[in-house]
């Protein structure tokens, strides 16, 4: 399970590298994506790094007209990340509905119990 900042840097990867697979995104279209008051460029290049490690993309530094860019390819587990958060939310949902109707179900015999004792 990814964390907060990983979870919104790999949400703005695979926008910006969805229908191709893999692009040339540049950290200032990276922080725009995402927001640039949460990140700096340092914190943006740990959180990639650590993507990267964990298997979501592929990644190469390159250099256009003196700017550094980052050569994205999203691997398997990249391509599939919008199915993982949908699982995600799905379970969640299921989970806490799950633990409503437990709740309900426990103070209903709290209230038979008392009816009877």
């Amino acid at each position: 399970m990814l964390s907060k900042k990983e979870n919104s840097v790999m949400n703005a990867v695979y926008l910006l590298c969805k229908e191709r697979a893999s692009g040339l995104v540049s950290p200032i279209d990276l922080l725009k994506v995402v927001g640039g008051k949460q990140f700096t460029l340092s914190q943006l290049e740990k959180v990639l790094q650590a993507l990267s490690q964990d298997g979501y993309f592929d990644m190469i530094y390159s250099d256009r007209r003196g700017e550094t860019v980052y050569c994205i390819s999203l691997t398997e587990k990249g391509k599939a990340y919008s199915r993982e958060r949908k699982v995600f939310k799905r379970n969640l949902v299921y989970r806490l509905g799950l633990s409503a109707v437990f709740a309900v179900i426990s103070f209903l015999i709290g209230l038979i119990l008392k009816a009877v004792f």
